[in-house]
């Protein structure tokens, strides 16, 4: 059996929530199994307080992050003392309470405004087969990911600013063992900008670049990279901040305004670089460790002890993007993309080198004719 939860008009008027009685029926019992990002300590004592086993999956950088003053200190206890019971999973953002005869899946935070105050959908599942299911996906992410590291959890909690907030901005962070979903979209051909007529210079300089790469997984490594940016920032191909060019004949580089943030380098031995923001984690050894290594010039109103940083490292562009690696290039592109409202490098975009990134369809046509042709050359 499935039941929708749902506000219906009473709740308007203090009515009793329909989500807090279906965590609560779900939560009546032995063993209950929660993935959430945001929890309230306080309704999670009240929705556990007669549960003998349970375990939360959630991303703590998140939770801690998003709670203040006395909160954010329960939960650091919370976590503290029960760390068999809590796994760090970086980005979960599904919100399910499961237990062995139910489970409710919803948008709902288990917070007392996320059960009571918001406009919010789930379900109820009474059903034996659906939960089954569900408790082999929660035990997937559980053994995908680990227990919190309390000395990172320290220093991350040292470096959050007192005031709660969901937009975090931190050197420090909490390492987790967890995959970090990479997933494409459905491949509907009906779904690609189709057959445009492509600049024929343009295409073949690209085409030209890519076969000096060693692989299509290596080229698909460095798009995936300039997706990440692109979606992360919703920037348009028309964004006058975003420069996606072919240089030199043997490199893609792509700048915000006045600074490369990113740049392919396929030929010889092959590598990707990136900038980073000065105060990323461990800066000193990523600089120490690159490959190449360049320190941008202060622009106007910048500090310049405290300017950004190019970095290159050899090898598939994704090795180096762990969850502190990535937060100081996320940084870095977030203060670019601030720093003005126009690249003066404009006429070098190429909307090629755009349209691999994010038209899944025609990254796969050009990839597979450049290594085809490859191939049979060989």
């Amino acid at each position: 059996m499935a039941q929708l939860i749902y506000h219906p008009k009473g709740s308007y008027d203090r009515g009793e929530s329909p989500f807090d009685k279906a965590i609560r029926e779900t939560a009546n019992s032995d063993t209950v199994w929660l993935v959430c990002p945001y929890i309230s300590p306080s309704y999670l004592r009240t929705i556990l307080s007669d549960t003998g086993e349970w375990r939360i999956i959630t991303d703590v950088e998140a939770w801690v992050g998003t709670f203040g003053g006395s909160s954010r200190q329960e939960i650091q206890e919370l976590v503290e003392t029960n760390q068999e019971r809590i796994h760090h999973f970086p980005d979960v953002h599904a919100k399910v309470i499961l237990s062995d005869s139910s489970a409710v899946v919803g948008s709902a935070n288990l917070t007392e405004k996320g059960v009571t105050g918001r406009t919010e959908m789930g379900i109820q599942f009474e059903d034996q087969n659906v939960i089954e299911e569900l408790q082999d996906w929660f035990l997937r992410l559980w053994s995908e990911s680990s227990a919190v590291n309390i000395d990172e959890l320290q220093k991350y909690l040292h470096s959050l600013s007192a005031l709660p907030t969901t937009r975090l901005r931190t050197t420090a962070s909490v390492s987790s063992d967890a995959p970090r979903v990479n997933a494409s979209f459905v491949m509907d051909e009906s779904q690609s900008v189709g057959p445009e007529p492509d600049d024929d210079d343009a295409r073949e300089a690209l085409v030209n670049i890519l076969e000096l790469a060693p692989s299509q997984e290596w080229a698909e490594s460095f798009f995936d990279l300039l997706a990440d940016v692109i979606f992360t920032w919703e920037l348009e191909n028309e964004d006058s901040r975003l420069v996606t060019s072919i240089t030199r004949g043997d490199r893609i580089a792509v700048s915000i305004n006045n600074r490369y943030v990113l740049g392919a380098f396929p030929a010889n031995e092959p590598a990707a670089g990136f900038i980073i923001e000065d105060d990323t984690e461990n800066v000193e050894k990523l600089i120490e460790t690159a490959d190449e290594y360049m320190a941008f010039k202060a622009l106007s109103g910048e500090s310049a002890d405290k300017t950004p940083h190019w970095v290159e490292y050899s090898g598939y562009p994704k090795r180096m993007l762990d969850r502190s690696f990535r937060r100081g290039w996320m940084n870095a592109i977030s203060d670019e993309l601030d720093r003005a409202s126009g690249s003066p490098y404009q006429k070098y975009h190429e909307p090629l080198v755009y349209r691999m990134a994010v038209d899944e369809i025609y990254r796969k046509q050009i990839l597979e004719e450049t290594y085809n042709k490859s191939d049979s050359l060989g």
